[in-house]
């Protein structure tokens, strides 16, 4: 190797300054992401967290000004929660009326913005706001939507006032990351609150409406000892990733309780509200009713199913055949599993059907069919389409040669043939980072191998949907 000029050596210089300046900055992005993610909030008074977050962001960005605002659908505004700024000044209760300004901007259109004068400017001219509210002397402008479930809970804001301080993408991806883990913890305060305030609302409600609340406690503390003992079982478990599969999949049946609670606390906030205002009618009681019938038998289905899920999942950590077998209507059973699975489609733009033979009765490892096609579902409405995307799902089921056959298939993205040949491999998720633990389908495989001593196969092109082909003897 020759000798190098002085240019080369300064260029080379700083080539090897650039590398380790990215290098230091990526280990410190990592460790205050890693900071960010395990950050405590057991308390409804998220200000504490609040302050913690912002006194991580700004070890990596410049965060002078930070403000964070939750969202009131109710009545159209945003509540200031936490406010440091040079210039503007927020009350702890101030509230901003929901209209054309920026953060109402980011609201709306439910994306992230990394915006300027001459990009407001523009937004101005098209329409899509009116002007800023509070100080225009900012120079780089960042907003991002928290969202979690896809509900809206707020925004996260931060701007500089600098002009040597311009906002990057990467600062945007960055903001955008916090304002998830945010709109977690608000979800949990959210829940926590309305479990509360169910309780003592409805206790002071009609006599029709007592034998319903002390059934909902009722249940709810059969889901609290179900997860009790689920955490002791957990405990005891030998180490590997058959366990974290267990937790994974017990959540299934416990989330589709905690979905389906809340959405009776809904329903149940609108028929309090009408009956106060004197505009219950009738028919709005009858369908508050109906839907009250539904949501009890889904709770029903799925605290027992949360229950057999333990032994369930016990037995294929051992290798072993279920013990669970009982006769069960195929075709009913199998609308069971997706009346309980109701509360999750119902966000979903997804047309479900059935095929079975109604008289097809079998003994089987109820628990091992009804998880199965739990995860197949969820797996088809997580990663098979895209979020408020049409398409359709269509499960078919009949006994031939001594066998029961189920195909299920999706008319939804697929997967290419690399994904395919690792979809039954633990831990494999075409969404790692973004809630995939890649534990649904390797347990679906446990399941139809072990407990129901079967096969399953599976197809799938781009853009052409997914199929899955389960076959398993009758009993």
């Amino acid at each position: 190797m020759g000798k190098m000029s002085e240019v080369d050596m300064q260029e080379y210089i700083l080539q090897l300054e650039s590398q380790l300046n990215d290098q230091e900055r990526s280990e410190k992005l990592q460790h205050a992401l890693f900071k960010i993610a395990s950050i405590h909030h057991e308390s409804t008074d998220l200000a504490p967290f609040f302050q913690e977050i912002h006194k991580i962001v700004k070890t990596l960005i410049y965060a002078q000004n930070f403000i964070i605002a939750i969202y009131d659908e109710e009545n159209q505004c945003l509540k200031i929660s936490y406010s440091i700024d040079e210039k503007d000044v927020f009350d702890s209760d101030s509230r901003i009326p929901l209209g054309k300004g920026l953060s109402s901007y980011v609201i709306k259109t439910r994306k992230a913005q990394l915006l300027d004068m001459k990009k407001i400017s523009q937004l101005i001219a098209k329409g899509d706001i009116e002007g800023v509210v509070g100080s225009t002397d900012f120079t780089s402008w960042m907003g991002s939507p928290m969202i979690s479930a896809n509900v809206i809970h707020g925004l996260i804001v931060i701007q500089s006032y600098e002009e040597d301080v311009i906002y990057s993408e990467e600062d945007l991806t960055l903001l955008n990351f916090v304002a998830k883990h945010i709109a977690i913890a608000i979800e949990d305060v959210v829940n926590t609150i309305q479990r509360t305030e169910s309780q003592v609302k409805m206790a002071k409600q009609h006599r029709l409406l007592e034998s319903t609340n002390a059934d909902l406690n009722q249940v709810i503390s059969r889901l609290k000892s179900a997860q009790t003992e689920l955490i002791q079982k957990e405990k005891m478990a030998s180490l590997g990733g058959l366990v974290a599969g267990i937790a994974h999949e017990i959540n299934t049946p416990l989330g589709i309780c905690v979905t389906g609670v809340s959405h009776l606390q809904e329903e149940f906030k609108i028929v309090k509200s009408a009956m106060e205002a004197n505009t219950l009618t009738e028919h709005k009681l009858v369908d508050f009713f109906e839907d009250l019938a539904e949501i009890l038998t889904i709770l029903s289905t799925n605290t027992q199913r949360g229950a057999a899920l333990v032994n369930s999942f016990k037995q294929v950590a051992v290798d072993q055949t279920s013990n669970e077998v009982r006769n069960i209507n195929l075709n009913s059973y199998i609308n069971e599993v997706i009346l309980s699975l109701k509360p999750t489609l119902k966000r979903t733009a997804i047309k479900l059907e059935v095929i079975c033979t109604e008289a097809l009765s079998i003994n089987v490892d109820a628990g091992a069919i009804s998880q199965i096609l739990s995860n197949l579902i969820l797996n088809s409405v997580k990663h098979g389409f895209d979020e408020s995307a049409k398409g359709n799902i269509l499960i078919e089921a009949y006994e031939k040669n001594s066998n029961i056959v189920i195909r299920y298939r999706d008319d939804g993205k697929g997967i290419d043939d690399e994904a395919l040949e690792k979809l039954f491999d633990p831990f494999y998720t075409t969404k790692r980072g973004t809630g995939g633990s890649g534990l649904g389908t390797h347990l679906v495989y446990n399941l139809v191998t072990g407990s129901l001593n079967g096969k399953i196969t599976v197809k799938s092109q781009l853009d052409k949907g997914l199929a899955y082909l389960i076959k398993f003897p009758i009993i």
